[in-house]
């Protein structure tokens, strides 16, 4: 008796050679953005499945017809133990074939840039990228190790992300990296990052707008950007510049309060803006009479409720007030004048240049104390 094995993911699949996918729409045009890099499996995902020739059906590929009815496990996959016909993955990661069994891989490493040779990248595993993150392009994994560059793309990162040749936004370039643990890079500059964890940079953090959701460090200098933590923030060398370039600093709320409460603050921006012109074309008109007086009136309900949600974030935070106490801002470096502080509810402008201090909240104000001096051998 002869038997066939059925695949439920491509056995033929070239990581070398991906195809574009079609893009959304009729005009049947490719995304050169989207090349389906990898073949992701989940735990428990049906691999592939042994069946009677007989029961095989018409589409059958001759390659894979067998004398026995033995399913080619290889690493990381197990034969279903209540259906012993059935291959599935035993971890997450990508499917490939090697040395004639089946077998899953959890780390992807990618030896090559990310660019249009690869397309954008989403992986269930872990991921090490040989290479850079060219711009416009984006990878998503669970934890993600960058060789090179974050040059302008996207990293999203499930776990942690170390980016070892640092990360860089330009004119047009949105560079945004997040992570739900830790952040480790070299640079940060014109960049986006969001940490629900800890952020560690070695050397500098420049015009750029941080997110994180406990502890940020930066080894060297940070200025012209806008921190938003929930724990400490520790600057080595410099705070601001001596040509005062806007620096903003935003302890004891929780960052991803914080975002959300900046993008209900632009929807609403945003509808009040549509509700004036439509209160000067329809606002003296009846709420049914016409399309922009209905809109009008759909409009003014809609930014009702997100003003509700406003009130609601803005509760949220209050509540989370009894945490700035334990905050600080620790700079044995410069700081210098310009830079603006805020730890809870209280709020403070530095208009001199100080040395190796702390600033940290005392009885709802802000308090600037000497650090420490470092002993010396």
């Amino acid at each position: 008796m002869k038997y066939y094995l059925r695949h439920y993911f491509n056995p033929d699949f070239n990581h070398l050679h991906p195809k574009p996918a079609l893009k959304d729409g009729s005009d049947g045009s490719s995304d050169l953005y989207s090349l389906g890099y990898v073949q992701n499996a989940i735990d428990g995902q049906v691999l592939a499945e042994i069946v009677p020739l007989d029961q095989a059906g018409e589409d059958v590929d001759p390659r894979f017809i067998q004398n026995d009815p033995t399913l080619p496990a290889g690493a990381n996959t197990r034969v279903d133990p209540e259906y012993p016909q059935y291959l599935l993955a035993a971890a997450n990661g990508y499917i490939f074939y090697i040395a004639g069994k089946i077998t899953v891989k959890c780390l992807l490493n990618v030896r090559q840039d990310v660019s249009f040779q690869t397309g954008n990248i989403f992986f269930v595993g872990d991921m090490a990228v040989h290479g850079t993150v060219r711009s416009g392009f984006s990878i998503q994994a669970n934890n993600i190790r960058i060789m090179g560059m974050l040059e302008g793309g996207e990293a999203r990162a499930r776990q942690d992300i170390m980016i070892e040749g640092g990360a860089r936004g330009g004119a047009g370039q949105r560079c945004l990296v997040t992570a739900g643990g830790n952040i480790l890079a070299p640079f940060l500059e014109k960049v986006e990052a969001r940490s629900r964890s800890n952020i560690v940079i070695e050397r500098f953090c420049l015009y750029s707008t941080v997110y994180a959701g406990a502890n940020l460090v930066v080894r060297e200098q940070l200025y012209g950007s806008t921190i938003n933590a929930y724990g400490t923030v520790y600057v080595g060398k410099q705070i601001g510049n001596k040509a005062g370039l806007t620096t903003k600093i935003f302890l004891g709320y929780n960052p991803l309060s914080i975002r959300h409460l900046e993008k209900v603050d632009d929807l609403i921006s945003g509808m009040s803006q549509s509700i004036t012109h439509l209160n000067a074309v329809a606002g003296h008109l009846p709420p049914d009479s016409s399309e922009a007086s209905r809109k009008l009136a759909r409009l003014s309900e809609e930014r009702k409720q997100l003003m509700r949600r406003r009130d609601n974030l803005w509760s949220r935070l209050y509540m989370d007030e009894k945490r700035a106490a334990d905050c600080c801002l620790s700079v044995p470096g410069i700081v210098y004048p310009g830079v603006e502080i805020s730890i809870g509810r209280a709020y403070m402008l530095v208009e001199r240049t100080y040395q190796n201090v702390c600033f940290r909240l005392c009885y709802d104000d802000i308090i600037v104390q000497p650090l420490p001096k470092k002993k010396t051998a």
